[in-house]
């Protein structure tokens, strides 16, 4: 019983008690002494002198007993009544703090949630700050810069237990959204996803934003879309061994997150991922995570009209330093598209994943294969490019995963703790069919393949606060580096090396 509950009852019966007293005792007082002597043959009144005469004495009248013992009962009742409301009072007290909801602040943003997590609001953000310098090369020094990289508030959600949601804006450069999807899970196994989300391909894409150990991704992101608007079926079995997705997606070129399809086929793409290590006997053995992705459908360019432009619906390749080394015809003065590229019939990717993280040790690993049709005025042809990435990773002070390096203390010069340390490096590559040249891309503005290796060290005070510095270079063959001339049309040399210093701040919360 609760201390205040026993403090009532213990009051109650005091009162109870004192009053029992205060009643008893002029009854006491007025009743016969049992062992007193009889009472003598009465004496002769003697005349009593008036001025020495004592003042008369006023007897209490008697309580009599079965009076009392009513009234005793009726205060012990109320007593009772009184503690069972203080009860009942303290019992409802107790039910609404339970149900009241709780406000977290933590790493993990601000959160509104009830007991049971039934209903659950979260209000988080992503703030990446980032200045970017290029070495060696005097054309790419005129795009040195401070910047504002990512900037993306969220609103995320739980609704009657069973269904989540995630808004997900873009503020630092051009405005969109990038997620914005409902998610049923009636059960772990089978959850229901629709919206505009990340596609299930491309391992490093797929992790979150602000957990990667670079700044920017690997080439193997130029071969698939950052997000795509579809609906999806997934979930985890035996207790997240395996893990799978399979959806049907609108088709986003490669390298963005368009809001609508091109035409009316659609992709289907699927994952599936195992964690071999996620058993008692072999949980001590780190996290290894393996499998594959995979996607196919049909994709049409649109031709430019009077009132619109063409949509080619191919992308662009990019560098680390965001610097485009390859791209598809695409003259401006094509009002007709009869010299344009275009993506035609089917577009087919393969996937194969895989990464492990122990204790202080990290390396995440993926190759693309990408099977492309397109087509120039009356040719077509099916294009084969390929990438690959390896990123290695070791922290300091903490431990490495795939939801990004956490220091085993946070920061606190008072107790000495200083957070982690995390060291990365890697290795990324991307070629481009020889076919592509010269009739879908032109060998003077686009290379053929690139090659990139870069190094990064991060310090992470806590899990919400990264302080980075990365070098990345990226050397390029068979192009994109000396305009062709009418005396000389051949005459094409390689891109000139990037390099490229990034340093960010990021507060993620």
């Amino acid at each position: 019983m609760p201390v205040v509950r026993k403090s009532a009852v213990w009051a109650a019966s005091t009162i109870v008690t004192l009053l029992s007293i205060s009643l008893a005792v002029p009854a006491m007082a007025q009743a016969p002494d049992p062992q007193a002597p009889p009472p003598s043959a009465p004496v002769p009144a003697q005349p009593v002198d008036a001025a020495a005469s004592p003042a008369p004495q006023v007897v209490s009248p008697t309580v009599p007993t079965d009076d009392l013992a009513a009234r005793l009962d009726e205060i012990d009742q109320l007593a009772r009544i009184a503690a069972r409301k203080h009860e009942i009072l303290e019992e409802q007290a107790e039910k609404r703090a339970k149900e009241a909801p709780k406000l977290s602040i933590d790493d993990k943003g601000f959160a509104i949630t009830l007991p049971d997590k039934s209903f659950a609001l979260r209000i988080r953000g992503l703030v990446q700050g980032d200045g970017r310098f290029f070495l060696d090369n005097d054309a790419l020094a005129a795009n040195d810069t401070f910047l504002v990289r990512k900037f993306r508030p969220s609103l995320e959600g739980t609704l009657f237990s069973i269904v989540d949601f995630r808004l997900l804006p873009e503020f630092a450069g051009t405005v969109q959204v990038l997620d914005g999807y409902v998610d049923l899970h009636p059960w772990n196994w089978l959850r229901l996803r629709v919206g505009k989300y990340k596609a299930p391909i491309g391992l490093e894409r797929l992790q979150g934003d602000p957990d990667r150990a670079f700044l920017e991704q690997t080439l193997v992101q130029n071969l698939s879309s950052q997000r795509d608007v579809g609906l999806q079926l997934w979930g985890d079995v035996a207790g997240g061994i395996v893990h799978y997705v399979i959806g049907a997606f609108n088709g986003a070129p490669d390298g963005t997150g368009a809001d609508t399809d091109l035409n009316h086929a659609k992709d289907f793409q699927g994952r599936l991922f195992f964690h071999p290590l996620r058993t008692e006997a072999l949980g001590n053995y780190g996290n290894l995570g393996i499998g594959v992705s995979a996607g196919t459908g049909h994709r049409k360019g649109r031709l430019p009209t009077s009132t619109a432009a063409a949509a080619t619906g191919l992308s662009p390749f990019r560098t680390a330093g965001q610097n485009t080394f390859f791209s598809y015809l695409a003259p401006a003065t094509d009002t007709t598209g009869a010299t344009t590229t275009f993506t035609n019939q089917r577009s087919t990717r393969v996937n194969p994943q895989l990464y492990y993280y122990q204790r202080w040790f990290g390396l995440l690993a993926e190759y693309l294969w990408l099977k492309q049709g397109v087509q120039k005025g009356n040719t077509t042809t099916v294009l084969t490019h390929q990438a690959a990435a390896a990123t290695l990773s070791v922290t300091l002070g903490g431990t490495e995963g795939y939801d990004g390096a956490t220091p085993d203390h946070v920061f606190d010069t008072k107790k000495g703790h200083w957070g982690a340390l995390q060291i990365a490096a890697r290795w990324n590559w991307l070629k481009a069919d020889n076919d592509t040249f010269p009739v879908y891309a032109n060998p003077v503005a686009s290379a053929r393949s690139a090659q990139g290796f870069g190094g990064a060290v991060t310090w992470v005070p806590r899990r919400s606060l990264h302080y980075t510095v990365s070098f990345e270079q990226t050397r390029f063959k068979g192009g994109g580096g000396t305009a062709a001339t009418a005396t000389a049309p051949a005459n094409v040399t390689d891109r000139l090396t990037e390099n490229v210093v990034i340093g960010r701040a990021q507060l993620n919360f």
